[in-house]
């Protein structure tokens, strides 16, 4: 048995069950069914226990129900991290075993990542106003978790700049703690590590890494832009000197006691000159040939910074250029476990925003340096990939909040070149960790001896490439709305903080992109004869009386989202529109829940003028939206079928698909005045003559 194209639609009350069947003459030829909603908008106030149970009572349902299906999930998990970590074990010593020659590769890429890491992360710590080894300790951790977990074989992790440039919010003596002893501002940035560590391992274990992917490109060039004018501007104290000779540099800067050297002092000039012979070596070098590829500049760099201050300048010179020993002694041992004091904390709201923003610009970069990785590999980027990242890097963090650690994330310039030093799988990485455990506990008197001003000039190459040169370009290139991100997101960066920039320009690039899809919503007019069932004029008791009258069809096409919504109102004129309207959505889509706001309000003002709305062709997800939505009376799908394929003589069932509300929520509204029209709706291809009703 069939169906018919026909259905009941009862304006202002809820619509009419009928259980007659109807009629139709038939048709031959068939035709694609079209689908129709009858739209019953309500104005009903329900009562807090009405709200609370659809909203409160639903969602404690839905978790005790996830609850129970999951109970065993953890015991599950263990046990399949357990066998996975020993099968992976098992695994990599058979292959490296066949292969000593990708085993040799993958120690030296290792060694060659911790001599270039070790360098910029004394550089970072000290941007961080944090002792060298609270670097150098998150360093290893987060090395050794990254090759251990992380997506991608090679990447490197560590005590990344883009972190660092976080962290004098709290550890800074001018920033929002300065009223705290430094001993207590570091308890409070360990907490905030650990918070960030364990946000991370929430982000990777629900899979939310892929909101990352949100980020426009404009808002990549300004906090990239960002970052080193950061970086750049946090190199000032290299050209500072303490007020108090008793004192040590680094107690000094963590007093605030600090001046600017002077201009006729010999010594300033020679800092200056070796920031610059650092510079210098850091981008020639690796066009050395034979050489060049084969020992990182970083390292070159600093070993030429100890001959030359202690072979020359020191014993000849006289002019003592200050070196990490000189700031701050670096003593050198295994990290003690210490779970961060919690208790102690006196501005969560400083910790939690730092925590935040350690978790967002450690995963942001952690994710763009996966994207580099993948790229120089000549593969693609995986969400689970990404998951995993964010699950490492949070466990990483969580170490580093019990180990005295600053915290961290992957490492673009590091990861780099790691690849193109022959790295491909997480043998480097994780040796890069374990040697930089090896050279604190062995070797910190070495680095003691390393000039500041050294570190300073490998800082300013590293500023240099990542600056967005083009950008300079670019922002008189590209729309007015886009140089204003880049540059909203560089000024706030440098100034404030790299998470809120980051923040600020996506939700910037939202209202734009907003704005402009809003403005793409037209629509046109045309009219349609239908044939329409006055239900309160009968003939008899099983026969309506039928006419004809001629329906106006909205044609609407584009985005119905919030920035749309003044311009949908204006598409109708309800006053002159004939008693049935269709709204055709065949090339609308509904963005969020203002163009299901904006349809009730059109269903109302056409239910309060007397006449019928009706809409046709809505996708699945604007349905649904609709059923979810309180401000209806009844979403009542009617299923339009083909013509023609009748098996019983002439006779074609109607099929609907109720919607309606529970009936709580329909009382207030079935009191309501208002025309009663039952409207059917023919296909295209359907005859025009009217149809009869039969009885019950």
């Amino acid at each position: 048995m069939g169906s018919t194209q026909a259905g009941d639609i009862e304006h202002g009350l809820t619509p009419r069950r009928s259980s007659g069947s109807t009629f139709f003459p038939r048709t031959p030829t068939p035709s694609k069914p079209s689908q129709y909603t009858a739209l019953e908008a309500s104005d009903a106030k329900h009562s807090l226990r009405e709200h609370l149970d659809e909203s409160v009572g639903q969602g404690v349902r839905r978790l005790a129900r996830t609850v129970r299906q999951h109970a065993h999930a953890p015991q599950l998990l263990t046990a399949e991290v357990t066998d996975k970590l020993r099968r992976d074990v098992k695994d990599s010593t058979r292959f490296y075993w066949q292969n000593l020659l990708v085993f040799q590769t993958e120690m030296l890429c290792g060694v060659a990542a911790m001599l270039l890491m070790i360098p910029e992360t004394v550089a970072f710590s000290y941007a961080a106003n944090l002792d060298p080894l609270n670097g150098l300790y998150a360093t290893g951790f987060l090395g050794v978790a990254v090759s251990l977990f992380g997506g991608v074989p090679a990447t490197v992790a560590g005590a990344a700049g883009a972190v660092a440039m976080v962290m004098p919010t709290i550890t800074s003596g001018t920033g929002s703690l300065a009223y705290l002893t430094y001993e207590e501002r570091l308890q409070h940035l360990f907490v905030a590590v650990t918070i960030a560590g364990i946000l991370e391992l929430v982000f990777g274990l629900l899979k939310l890494s892929k909101l990352f992917s949100m980020i426009p490109r404009t808002a990549h060039i300004g906090f990239l832009n960002g970052l080193a004018l950061m970086m750049f501007i946090s190199q000032k104290t290299t050209i500072e000197v303490c007020k108090n000779d008793t004192m040590r540099f680094g107690e000094c800067e963590i007093a605030g006691d600090l001046k600017w050297m002077s201009v006729s002092s010999p010594t300033t000039w020679v800092t200056i000159g070796l920031v610059l012979v650092t510079m210098a070596i850091m981008h020639y070098f690796p066009r050395t040939p034979y050489i060049g590829h084969l020992i990182p500049p970083t390292l070159v760099a600093a070993v030429i910074g100890v001959g030359f201050e202690f072979g020359i300048n020191r014993p000849l010179l006289g002019y003592d250029v200050r070196t990490i020993g000189d700031t701050s002694p670096l003593d050198g041992g295994l990290p003690t476990f210490a779970v961060p004091k919690f208790g102690d904390v006196q501005d969560w709201g400083v910790v939690l925003s730092t925590a935040a923003s350690i978790m967002a610009v450690g995963l942001f970069e952690s994710l763009m340096t996966l994207q580099s990785v993948v790229d120089l590999k000549k593969e693609q980027l995986s969400q689970t990939a990404t998951r995993k990242e964010c699950i490492a890097q949070g466990i990483g963090n969580v170490l580093c909040g019990f180990f005295s650690g600053m915290g961290g994330c992957s490492m673009i310039a590091q990861s780099n070149g790691n690849i193109l030093n022959g790295a491909r799988y997480r043998l480097s990485s994780f040796m890069g960790g374990i040697c930089t455990f090896l050279v604190v506990f062995f070797a910190s008197s070495v680095i003691e001896r390393v000039p500041v001003a050294c570190l300073t000039g490998i800082l300013f190459v590293i500023v240099i490439h990542t600056f967005y040169w083009p950008s300079l370009k670019l922002i008189f290139r590209v729309k007015i709305t886009d140089s204003i991100a880049i540059i909203l997101v560089t000024v706030l960066a440098a100034a404030m903080n790299l998470a809120i920039a980051v923040i600020v320009g996506v939700i910037w690039q939202c209202l734009v992109n907003g704005w402009q899809s809003g403005l793409l919503l037209t629509y046109h007019t045309g009219m349609e004869v239908v044939p329409v069932v006055n239900a309160h004029d009968r003939t008899a008791d099983h026969e309506l009386l039928t006419s004809h009258e001629e329906a106006k069809v909205y044609y609407v096409k584009g985005q119905l989202l919030f920035s749309s919504v003044a311009s949908f109102r204006e598409f109708f004129d309800v006053q002159h529109d004939p008693n049935v309207v269709i709204l055709d959505m065949r090339d609308c889509i509904f963005a969020d829940f203002s163009a299901v706001e904006a349809l009730r309000e059109a269903a109302m003002r056409y239910r309060d003028a007397g006449k019928t709305l009706v809409a046709r062709n809505l996708d699945p997800k604007s349905l649904d939206m609709l059923n979810h939505d309180f401000g209806w009376d009844s979403v009542e799908h009617i299923q339009i079928a083909t013509p023609g394929t009748a098996t019983n003589g002439d006779e074609l069932v109607k099929s609907k698909i109720d919607k309606e509300r529970p009936s709580r929520y329909s009382r207030a509204s079935q009191a309501s005045q208002g025309s009663l029209h039952q409207l059917h709706i023919p296909s295209p291809c359907e005859s025009s003559t009217p149809y009869r009703a039969a009885g019950p």
